[in-house]
This record gives C-alpha cells, sequence and structure tokens, in this order.
C-alpha cells in the first residue's frame, strides 16, 4: 500500500520535476495530497453512505433544564462520548435503545421542539456535533447510531490512503495533478488528465456498486402509506 512519501514521490514524476524543485516542496505536496484525498473522501460519501460506516451506543449527556424551558431536552454530544468520536460525517441510522429499537426520523432544528416523540437533529461541524432529541421524546435513553466517517487524514510520510482500495490509489497522486497550476506556470498535460479522468471513473463505480444487484430505491418508511 503506497504511503504519503510513496505518492509523492509519483506526483514529482507527474510533474516531471525533482524533490528539490522549490514550487514543489515535501510539505506543499503533502497538502497537496491531502486535499486531494479529502476530495476523493467526500465524494466516496455522496456515491455509496455505506461504504465507510461505523455503529456505536451513544449515552445521553447530563440531562439539565435550561432557564428558558419547562422541560429538559436530551442531548448527546459526540465528541464526549467514551471513546470521543471525532470522525463523523454523516448519519444512516439512529434508533432508541439499541439496533431493534424505534428508527428516530431527522427534522429541522427550528422544528424539533414541536416535532413530537422520535425526532432529532443533527447540530454542529463534523468534529464536534451534537444530537439534540424532540421534547416529547423519553429522556434517559441510550441511542443506536450508525454513521459514516472520515479516515484518518494524510500527514505523517508513513500514512497510507487505507478507504480507497489498493488497486485505485493511484487515484490520489492523479487528482492530486492540480498542482500543474500553481503559479500558473504550467498546465495538466491532455494524455494524463485522461488518465486521471477515467482512473477516477472506475474508482467511483466500483465504489458505487460493489454486487451485482441493481440499485434499489429507498422509501421513506414514515412516509408509507397504507390502504385499508
Amino acid at each position: 500500500m503506497p504511503s504519503l512519501a510513496t505518492m509523492r514521490n509519483i506526483l514529482l514524476t507527474y510533474l516531471v520535476t525533482t524533490a528539490d524543485d522549490p514550487l514543489y516542496t515535501p510539505t506543499v505536496l503533502n497538502q497537496v495530497l491531502a486535499d486531494a484525498y479529502n476530495g476523493l473522501i467526500a465524494e466516496i460519501h455522496s456515491r455509496n453512505r455505506g461504504y465507510l460506516y461505523k455503529d456505536v451506543l451513544l449515552t445521553p449527556d447530563a440531562t439539565t433544564t435550561q432557564p428558558w424551558s419547562t422541560q429538559p431536552v436530551e442531548s448527546y454530544t459526540l465528541a464526549t462520548q467514551t471513546p470521543a468520536i471525532t470522525d463523523y460525517a454523516y448519519w444512516i441510522e439512529l434508533r432508541k435503545t439499541n439496533d431493534d429499537g424505534d428508527l428516530l426520523k431527522e427534522c429541522r432544528l427550528e422544528d424539533l421542539r414541536d416535532a413530537g416523540n422520535g425526532f432529532f437533529a443533527v447540530a454542529g461541524p463534523d468534529d464536534s456535533p451534537v444530537i439534540r432529541l424532540s421534547k416529547d421524546t423519553e429522556l434517559g435513553l441510550n441511542l443506536y447510531l450508525k454513521y459514516g466517517y472520515w479516515p484518518a487524514q494524510l500527514a505523517q510520510d508513513t500514512d497510507v490512503p487505507s478507504a480507497i482500495p489498493l488497486r485505485y490509489q493511484d487515484v490520489v497522486p492523479l487528482e492530486a495533478c492540480f498542482a500543474f497550476g500553481l503559479g500558473g506556470e504550467s498546465a495538466f498535460p491532455p494524455d494524463l488528465k485522461q488518465r486521471w479522468v477515467d482512473r477516477k471513473a472506475m474508482l467511483m463505480a466500483r465504489i458505487s456498486r460493489q454486487g451485482t444487484w441493481p440499485g434499489r430505491t429507498k422509501v421513506d418508511p414514515f412516509d408509507v402509506e397504507v390502504a385499508f
């Protein structure tokens, strides 16, 4: 599996330069590769919500009643869970108590107060999100959360892009070829650009469909109408 240092050398080859080039220092290229990797992960998130996921059991924050409220509202701060959850990207499933519990439904934060039992909203950035439950939802619940996550960033020379399949990890330095535009001095060679387009398309196709069955459209279970 290629490390950050290996991908930096590959990128230097694509850029037709060497490690002593003052424009393409290790610090600059490390950031370029990290940005390229983060961009690929963000696209993978949108292509296949289940590709990078974890599940955890959340415990509620200490319950307190605020001066402006007549009733405590339950919240779950992910960064203060044990262990802390600092890699959150998006929720996939949220249930009361455990993975067999009642499914909770997301609503807008401004609608949460009057939403009724079994609703939640997520507020805050990915590094420190807070899940809030609607007022009519029971207090003291543990919550089962299935969520998409951000993999560890590329920072050290020994770090590897582990979230991308091994046979497609050449896409990271190809994605980083936007470095051709630094300083406006050079252009992305057409043949190399086409290679980037082709390989990235292969990666996203691989991520989007990992089996032989056709994709299915998900129906919101809360919106299903039953005729009697």
